[in-house]
């Protein structure tokens, strides 16, 4: 294959806030987020059914329930039900990405890890995404990553919903950054990459 780019490398350092960040920016993408919608949308249904079902149990008189009772009640409840849900669907969505970076901080500074923080060379071949250390080393084939993402500190190398690959910017030329940007363009399908230049 004369099309396919050379081999790439590049040497990152990777820190707690890398983790961090990539941890916010999962939580942050569509799929996830989709995912947590229609969590909240099943809560809220059962919620609507589980309240009518209580008042019509709390009114059965044996012939049938109160409706001039229950719907007032109901009503009320369901109101006050889905303005708490609604808030709570809020805060969820906006404080949640700044305790999941306090979070990931807190857990690789309470416990470093050599495998995950430091010093990491990246080489970029025919076969995949080589990652060594200074204690361990292991490939990602390129079948296994489903998408690759830009942000302006950031590649992501999407394996899974919540899973991925972290390729910190800084630091980097953009002679080094244009070849991996071609191996990623290379060899997975759905790329969302900053345009060549």
């Amino acid at each position: 294959m004369s099309d396919q780019p050379d081999q790439a490398r590049m040497t990152v350092q990777m820190t707690a806030d890398d983790y961090a960040e990539f941890a916010a920016y999962v939580y942050k993408r569509p799929e996830l987020r989709r995912r947590r919608y229609r969590s909240h949308l099943r809560f809220a249904v059962l919620m609507i059914v589980a309240l009518l079902a209580y008042l019509i149990w709390q009114t059965w008189d044996g012939k049938g329930p109160d409706w001039g009772r229950i719907l007032p009640v109901y009503f009320e409840g369901l109101a006050v039900g889905l303005g708490i849900l609604a808030l709570l669907a809020l805060a969820y969505e906006f404080a949640l990405p700044p305790l999941v970076r306090m979070n990931t901080r807190r857990m690789l500074k309470k416990q470093p890890d050599d495998l995950f923080l430091g010093q990491h060379r990246l080489d970029f071949g025919s076969e995949g995404i080589s990652d060594t250390t200074a204690t361990a080393s292991g490939r990602m084939d390129w079948s296994d990553i489903r998408r690759v993402e830009e942000t302006p500190q950031h590649l992501y190398v999407i394996l899974g919903t919540l899973q991925g690959v972290i390729i910190p910017k800084r630091g980097q030329d953009a002679a080094t950054l244009e070849a991996v940007r071609a191996q990623l363009r290379a060899h997975v399908a759905d790329t969302q990459l900053a345009p060549s230049a």
